[in-house]
């Protein structure tokens, strides 16, 4: 089994970041491939050929963004004396006041929750399986490139 935590530094704390329950896990995944990744995938494709994707995506709205944010940030603990506490409680509140006015730890703090959670899922065969089921459910090639 996979560790459930690990711990980092972020500006000379240390934090402890935990693993998403399966559902919510399973919500951001969703709101990343749908809405996130085409951004990063058109910034590079502009970047590189001029080319662009379909402008009828979905952008990330703010309640979204806040809701993700807030799923990524709920896992992060700060340690105090030793013991790993809560730095965020959904749906909005910093248990640890001072990050709530430091963009640059919070977004560290979202981001490596995410990445954390969600590296598996692309690096390990979370994709290739689902891609498996999609001719059973009648939705497509099992002998499509990954």
């Amino acid at each position: 089994m996979k560790p459930l935590t690990k711990d980092v530094e972020i500006a000379g704390q240390r934090y402890q970041i935990g693993k998403f329950k399966a559902r919510d896990g399973s919500w951001i995944l969703a709101q990343v491939l749908t809405k996130m990744l085409p951004a990063v995938i058109e910034g590079a494709l502009s970047k590189q050929a001029g080319a662009s994707l379909a402008s009828n995506r979905s952008a990330l709205s703010e309640d979204e963004f806040a809701s993700l944010q807030g799923h990524a940030l709920a896992v992060c603990r700060r340690y105090e004396n030793g013991v790993p506490m809560p730095v965020f409680v959904r749906p909005e509140t910093f248990a640890v006041k001072e990050l709530e006015y430091d963009l640059v730890g919070v977004m560290s703090l979202t981001i490596q929750a995410l990445l954390f959670n969600l590296t598996d899922f692309f690096e390990g065969d979370g994709l290739s399986q689902i891609l498996a089921m999609l001719p059973a459910l009648g939705l497509g090639s099992s002998t499509a490139p990954l």
